[in-house]
């Protein structure tokens, strides 16, 4: 049944949201509000160094742009494998229903809980009372949009249409902590460059890696053939254009990928 699609495709969801996201977010929050404080002890003689704001706005940055790059892997490469990784776990019944499909919406909603818990975590960790005051009103009014919108989406689409109104819920609550954000880097940190997407060259590096799995998909992944052959060499076409995305990171954005590898290198340290 649809619900039960459902439910399988949101509980391989929630179980990527409680292993990487929950501990992001709590990561986050407790991060930028030791940074808060810092940056308001700086007003008192002998406090904080007068460039805080800017490191925090910088560890922000490439805080979001690596979160945005979590996004961009689950949307450029869930969806052309959703079909193949549920025939894996679950066995043909499963890939043979709509939950393909829907976890292929999932892959969005997952990006979208992504950015929209850690640009809220560092909003309510770093704005003032009457700021809070403000979005959370502002999320009030974004909940009963989100309701209309989920049950129009359910009566037009069913559980994709639930999906797809939580994803518009994420968006604007998104947006929301993003406009506070870049409000906060102006009168922080004015003149200082405020960049919270990945550069270019990564984007289109997602953007041909997207379009390659896809046509892929099509022709070597597609439920209807049976041969492991044609199913090995979309994963080998998936692996390459991974490869080119991490190349394209490497290249683009070498702040962001030496501070990814100074964290895995951190992680090894201490299991060691």
């Amino acid at each position: 049944t649809s619900q039960g699609v459902y439910a399988l495709v949101s509980n391989l969801g929630s179980l990527l949201a409680r292993m990487v996201l929950q501990p992001l977010e709590e990561v986050t929050f407790a991060r930028f509000s030791r940074l808060a404080a810092a940056s308001a002890a700086s007003a008192a003689p002998g406090g904080a160094p007068a460039g805080a704001d800017e490191a925090t706005l910088r560890e922000l940055q490439l805080l979001l742009r690596g979160t945005s790059l979590f996004g961009l892997v689950l949307l450029s490469f869930g969806p052309p494998y959703s079909w193949l990784l549920l025939r894996l776990l679950y066995g043909p019944v499963w890939a043979a229903s709509e939950a393909p499909q829907l976890l292929s919406l999932y892959c969005a909603a997952v990006c979208a809980m992504a950015l929209n818990g850690v640009s809220e975590a560092y909003v309510q960790a770093s704005a003032p009372p009457p700021e809070l005051r403000r979005i959370a009103a502002a999320t009030t009014a974004i909940a009963f949009v989100y309701g209309g919108a989920a049950l129009a989406g359910v009566r037009l689409l069913r559980t994709s249409g639930l999906v797809l109104a939580n994803v518009l819920n994420l968006g604007l609550r998104t947006a929301l902590s993003y406009r506070y954000i870049g409000r906060a880097a102006a009168a922080r940190a004015p003149g200082a460059p405020l960049r919270l997407a990945p550069a270019p060259a990564v984007l289109a590096a997602f953007a041909l890696s997207a379009a390659a799995t896809n046509a892929t998909a099509l022709w070597l992944g597609a439920p209807d053939s049976l041969s492991p052959s044609s199913h090995a060499a979309h994963v080998v076409v998936g692996v390459a254009c991974l490869g080119g995305v991490v190349a394209a990171v490497v290249a683009g954005e070498p702040e962001l990928a030496g501070a990814l590898l100074g964290a895995v290198r951190r992680r090894h340290g201490r299991e060691d």
